[in-house]
């Protein structure tokens, strides 16, 4: 398996070098002058050609690339003129904040999805699949922006149930030690159960915002799967044999729809990992994405490099994930090379 998953590693390296050169023309062609934005609006043409001198903006498109892959070759994503701190850095310490959102709702689209999915397929036509096709229609068709915003309205603005759209845990609790960086595990860690529930009150908006999202594809391979199942030929014989009805379905048929499944479930956290930048700005959500939008807004370029780069490295380790985790529920799953 080692010599496989280097493989992998090694295949998707030409993908990794085509992220970098695109993102670096992309970012070039962006509206907007970083010089004349970080010089500020007083600022006379010769500070703005100093400001521009001093970031190498004034060097050929070339020079700069071959000086941007010497310092990615040196582990350096450059600085950020934003926030002044080194790209990896600032992402390192807002990765948790985006991972903890992303895999919550992942865990909570996987669920449903395969509930609804199992449930639609055990009664075609039924209720539940009646309900599977409207979750499933709703979040495909539904912008996690605008139903965010909807969410916010409801449940913050009319009704109050829900916290302050304002980050990951509200101004009147502690904010737990920086031990994982996940939040629901640092502050179970510390003991500190009512930090703990203000986190997860925090999370339920954008995690629902963000899991509807991904129930649908799930929901979908989940149903096909499992009709496909029972329809089998072994399914058929396991009835015949008069097994119990929850032996044949969880034993003989829900095993196989795990691979499928899992597949799924694999590009849909994918997708969410992009879906997510604009559920952060609309719960003021700390993490890469938010941080991303607002370097495509002051146009810096390091930052904006820096994060594509590092959602191209996630999704490759996604991949390998998802490989790894189809030989161990089936070991006659070889890779493709």
């Amino acid at each position: 398996m080692t010599k496989l998953l280097l493989r992998r590693l090694l295949s998707a390296l030409p993908s990794l070098v085509g992220v970098i050169i695109v993102t670096f023309i992309l970012t070039r062609l962006l509206p907007g002058d970083p010089a004349a934005y970080f010089a500020g609006p007083t600022a006379t043409p010769d500070s703005i050609a100093q400001v521009r001198h001093q970031l190498g903006l004034d060097r050929s498109a070339f020079e700069q690339f071959v000086t941007y892959v010497e310092q990615l070759a040196h582990g350096d994503l450059g600085n950020s003129l934003t926030s002044g701190q080194p790209v990896l850095s600032d992402l390192v310490a807002r990765l948790p904040a985006s991972l903890e959102l992303t895999l919550c709702a992942l865990v909570m689209a996987t669920l449903s999805g395969v509930g609804l999915g199992v449930g639609a397929a055990l009664q075609p036509g039924g209720v539940v699949d009646w309900i599977c096709g409207m979750v499933s229609a709703l979040g495909q068709a539904m912008p996690t922006f605008f139903l965010g915003l909807l969410l916010v309205f409801v449940f913050y603005f009319l009704a109050g149930w829900a916290p302050a759209p304002l980050g990951r845990l509200d101004i009147s609790y502690s904010t737990p030690s920086d031990i994982t960086g996940f939040w629901l595990v640092d502050t179970l860690l510390e003991g500190d159960l009512e930090a703990f529930g203000g986190v997860v009150r925090q999370l339920i908006l954008p995690v629902v915002t963000l899991g509807l999202f991904g129930i649908g594809p799930i929901a979908r391979m989940a149903r096909a799967s499992m009709i496909e199942v029972l329809n089998s030929e072994f399914v058929r014989t396991a009835r015949a044999a008069g097994l119990p009805r929850w032996k044949v379905l969880w034993v003989y048929a829900f095993r196989p729809i795990l691979m499928p499944v899992l597949n799924t479930v694999g590009m849909v956290f994918s997708f969410m990992l992009g879906a997510n930048v604009l559920v952060e700005k609309v719960f003021g959500w700390p993490g890469i994405g938010a941080y991303a939008v607002d370097s495509v807004l002051a146009s810096d370029f390091a930052p904006i490099q820096g994060f594509v780069l590092l959602m191209a490295a996630l999704y490759v380790v996604i991949n390998l994930l998802i490989d790894v985790l189809g030989v161990l529920l089936d070991p006659r799953v070889k890779f493709d090379g």
